[in-house]
């Protein structure tokens, strides 16, 4: 969508009136990023901005002239989630972080383009680095998601929500290109979660509880090649 910028003189001081958007995409799971002037904001009841893969939109609506309402499918819960700003926050010094309420997901930033960019270049960063400290680059089908699921894998059993059906809490967490296998070290219950699109991610945090069952599940790790194992005991 084509969006005209507009640079304000006044006096001796320029006020910039564009801010850009960055939200990360229910469908793709990429950052989107948008460029928006306040005059098409004050003007235009409502816009929407697409994803370039298509798979999703953003929705900025003019709630009343000083306020507007921001739609966006949310990849965390699959809900669509609306936050309300004031003007004030589309041209404020800090960035506006907007997280999914349910999982705590960063899912949108505003702000000055450079500070914007600043923003994701610093998550992209910290994510490189964890990738390269393991080596898993070149593995994983999709390394974002099966990071992400290891993360939310973690935080289930740090609330002693991951265990077996024996009464054992001795898992033992296998990663595998497109999935995690987690296996009891005391019989032979096990649990498998895929991990290769953003739709698995989706459904992974939903996940409040994982219980491991014992249903003579074939395990196709030995003829798989496993990078990692973990043992969680709580």
């Amino acid at each position: 969508m084509f969006s005209t910028n507009y640079i304000l003189e006044v006096g001796k001081m320029i006020i910039d009136t564009s801010t850009t958007i960055a939200f990360k995409c229910s469908s793709c799971g990429t950052f989107q990023f948008i460029n928006v002037s306040l005059f098409d904001l004050t003007y235009k009841k409502e816009i929407w901005f697409n994803c370039r893969c298509n798979g999703s939109s953003l929705v900025i609506a003019r709630e009343n002239p000083m306020s507007y309402r921001i739609i966006i499918p949310c990849i965390g819960c699959g809900s669509d989630h609306i936050y309300l700003l004031g003007r004030k926050e589309f041209v404020s010094a800090e960035v506006s972080v907007l997280n999914c309420p349910k999982t705590g997901m960063q899912q949108c930033f505003i702000g000055n383009d450079r500070d914007v960019r600043r923003k994701i270049d610093n998550l992209e960063k910290e994510f490189d680095e964890l990738i390269d400290m393991f080596g898993y680059d070149n593995y994983f089908i999709n390394t974002q998601v099966m990071f992400d699921t290891v993360n939310i894998i973690h935080d289930i059993a740090e609330k002693g929500n991951l265990s077996c059906e024996c009464g054992n809490n001795d898992i033992e967490l296998i990663l595998l290109c497109d999935k995690i296998y987690l296996r009891c070290k005391k019989c032979l219950a096990n649990k498998t979660i895929f991990a290769s699109s953003n739709e698995h991610l989706k459904n992974n945090l939903q996940l409040k509880q994982i219980l491991l069952l014992n249903e003579n599940e074939p395990s196709d790790t030995g003829t798989s090649q496993s990078l990692m194992k973990k043992r969680d005991r709580k």
